[in-house]
């Protein structure tokens, strides 16, 4: 069993760089895994064998495998009067019980064909922001960080800093749209990841006929709900898990007798991919809705960076110990949002001594410029 997870190891791999931040990463690793091994599970017979199993009048019924297969393929349903009331009283498992008249709806039951394609699906959209990042990103801050992340040599070292230090100073100008362009294609990934996000609960919630949007809440008022014994009470409410993810539904089959007259045969089919199903996106749920909380405030507090000075000065200051702030605020004042952008995350992959000392001598390279001017 181990042996099938194996795969999902170059997802959880550390990177000698990193080039964003824990809510992104949420995004394309936790999150795509996540769907990985969703979609791993329900595709494994070795865990849960046959997705469906349709039982049959007679035991020496030689197309067991036919109407297994039938009822897969054409989908089975369950009765939406037999939701509620009483088990082996009004149905005799949920969603399964007698046709009460033409009337009587009927929810049909084919989504479970499609689980693993849509789980699939989702966890490529959840990569492709991290994939354009990286399309973008291009290697640069791996190169601008690059013999830096821990000292080697105090020669190296300083050359190396010295380098740095060029670059975002004299050269600034140069580089001004260049670091503009690489901060706000970031911003735009992590727009994307928001979008993303939400979209994926919208498709969800088509994807199984409206039964998304409520469902996490559903199942946990479900779960909280004190329920009275049978013979107590004339309603029981109908569970959420067995109402949009039944384990028994029924199937019609027509055949042709020995007469050659047309035979409709009603058979009961045991999905138990469903038990697997029904947590599935229960967890999903939860996830998708904690993740577009958290996306949207680290979307609002990107534009808060981006509006505000002293709130990039006091990021930058969290990185940095015993470093006066009016040496930070020099930067900030002197640097645009793309420039401030590559600092920043320079400090999240320089050894913290090196950055320390980068970040005086930018701050004497701007106090010098700004004498000269």
């Amino acid at each position: 069993m181990i042996d099938l997870f194996m795969p999902f190891r170059a997802f959880l791999k550390f990177e000698n760089v990193c080039t964003d931040n824990n809510v992104f990463q949420m995004h394309y690793k936790v999150t795509v895994i996540m769907l990985l091994v969703f979609t791993l599970l329900v595709t494994s017979k070795q865990f849960f064998g046959e997705p469906i199993h349709c039982m049959n009048d007679n035991e020496k019924d030689t197309d067991r495998d036919a109407v297994n297969s039938y009822c897969w393929i054409y989908g089975t349903y369950s009765l939406k009067s037999r939701f509620v009331g009483v088990e082996g009283k009004d149905m005799a498992y949920p969603g399964v019980g007698p046709n009460t008249g033409d009337n009587d709806e009927q929810i049909k039951h084919t989504y479970y064909q499609w689980v693993c394609f849509v789980l699939l699906g989702q966890s490529v959209m959840f990569y492709t922001p991290r994939y354009l990042w990286k399309f973008w990103e291009g290697g640069r801050l791996k190169a601008l960080a690059a013999d830096l992340s821990s000292p080697v040599t105090k020669d190296c070292t300083e050359f190396r800093r010295g380098e740095l230090v060029s670059y975002l100073s004299y050269q600034r100008d140069t580089n001004l749209h260049t670091h503009n362009m690489y901060a706000l294609r970031y911003a735009f990934c992590e727009i994307l990841n928001l979008l993303n996000v939400v979209g994926q609960i919208f498709l969800l919630d088509i994807f199984l006929g409206g039964a998304f949007r409520n469902y996490g809440a559903a199942v946990a008022a479900f779960s909280h709900t004190p329920r009275l014994p049978a013979d107590m009470t004339d309603f029981v409410a109908a569970n959420p898990m067995d109402q949009f993810f039944p384990k028994l539904t029924k199937c019609w089959l027509r055949s042709y007798g020995p007469s050659g007259t047309l035979q409709m045969k009603d058979r009961l089919c045991v999905l138990p991919l469903n038990i697997v199903n029904e947590k599935i996106f229960v967890i999903l749920w939860f996830w998708l809705i904690i993740l577009a909380f958290v996306s949207t405030l680290s979307v609002l507090f990107r534009v808060l960076v981006l509006s505000l000075r002293p709130l990039r000065a006091l990021m930058i200051a969290g990185q940095l110990r015993n470093v006066k702030k009016s040496t930070i605020c020099r930067i900030v004042k002197r640097f645009s949002y793309g420039d401030w952008f590559i600092l920043y995350l320079l400090g999240k992959n320089l050894n913290p001594i090196i950055y320390k000392d980068l970040i005086i001598e930018l701050s004497k390279e701007c106090e010098h410029k700004t004498v000269m001017i």
